[in-house]
């Protein structure tokens, strides 16, 4: 097999606490973290030498800033192969959104090389890969559900409901996530939530545990950027059963019931003032369940 397709999925953070900051100078989270059918596409290709990337983006760096990069270069040198890889990246996951598009590629890289090159590599291997890359990374070689620990590293694959509909809203400007966590307030009562894992399986119970949880990101990314409480009141008055940003942001998601009922707020958002006003991209997607 000299070629190999994936698809690379975004994510949602359905809670985000930051706990405190670390001696490694990342900080300590926990995280509920939920893929979404939101993909990018990777066209892996073996080459003679060296790793070449491909985007259809023009703000997708092709050079060593791209995670997919980073993590195909560091797999061919660990593994000392002589052959090279080419990457072709087909975006529709937004670039610094929030929803962890260069994470995912990074990790579906590593997978994809894994088996282009029949390398039988163990998911703890390249779990090991994957931290040295970013703290998101680790989440997209598991389950499409997970509880994340730590800087990002312990990954706790679990169940949730997900047959729902999720309204991405996703501003045109960027947010760094190493301004925003040098930023955020963090409580020192904070322990992290205790969650009913169980509960998350029935959908009454997964409904009624969303609005509980938050994202400690939130309060100072919105402060700069006051666009994102807009688009959270939007989509709560249009009948979200929760609305929150993901990650660093700016991506804001509302989680709907029904289709009929998101397709119908993705309409009425449309029409908005603040549409217009943030040049913002709109996404109707759906959780992921299973293995990435």
């Amino acid at each position: 097999m000299d070629k190999l397709t994936l698809k690379s999925p975004a994510k949602i953070n359905l809670s985000l606490e930051v706990l405190k900051k670390r001696e490694d100078g990342y900080h300590q989270i926990f995280s509920l973290m939920q893929a979404v059918d939101l993909c990018d596409e990777l066209i892996l290709q073996k080459r003679e030498k060296g790793v070449v990337i491909r985007c259809d983006h023009p703000d997708c760096p092709s050079d060593e800033s791209n995670l997919a990069f980073q993590a195909a270069s560091m797999l061919l040198e660990e593994e000392k192969i002589d052959e090279g890889v080419s990457i072709h990246i087909k975006k529709k996951i937004p670039i610094s959104a929030g929803l962890g598009g260069g994470s995912s590629n990074a990790a579906l890289t590593l997978k994809g090389i894994n088996q282009l090159f029949k390398l039988q590599l163990s998911d703890r291997k390249l779990h090991a890969l994957a931290c040295r890359i970013g703290s998101d990374v680790p989440f997209f070689l598991y389950s499409a559900q997970a509880l994340i620990k730590g800087r990002g590293e312990e990954i706790e694959p679990i169940n949730m409901y997900g047959d729902y509909w999720l309204i991405l809203v996703c501003p045109h400007f960027k947010v760094s996530t190493k301004w925003a966590y040098q930023n955020v307030k963090i409580s020192l009562t904070k322990r992290g939530k205790e969650v009913n894992l169980k509960n998350l399986e029935n959908r009454s119970l997964f409904f009624k545990a969303l609005p509980s949880f938050g994202n400690d990101l939130e309060e100072v990314v919105s402060k700069r950027h006051p666009v994102i409480q807009k688009i959270k009141e939007s989509l709560k008055n249009s009948g979200a059963l929760k609305s929150s940003m993901s990650g660093s942001g700016p991506t804001v998601y509302g989680v709907f019931d029904r289709k009929p009922q998101a397709e119908e707020v993705v309409r009425k958002l449309l029409r908005g003032d603040w549409f217009a006003e943030s040049k913002a991209l709109i996404f109707l997607t759906q959780p992921i369940t299973g293995n990435i």
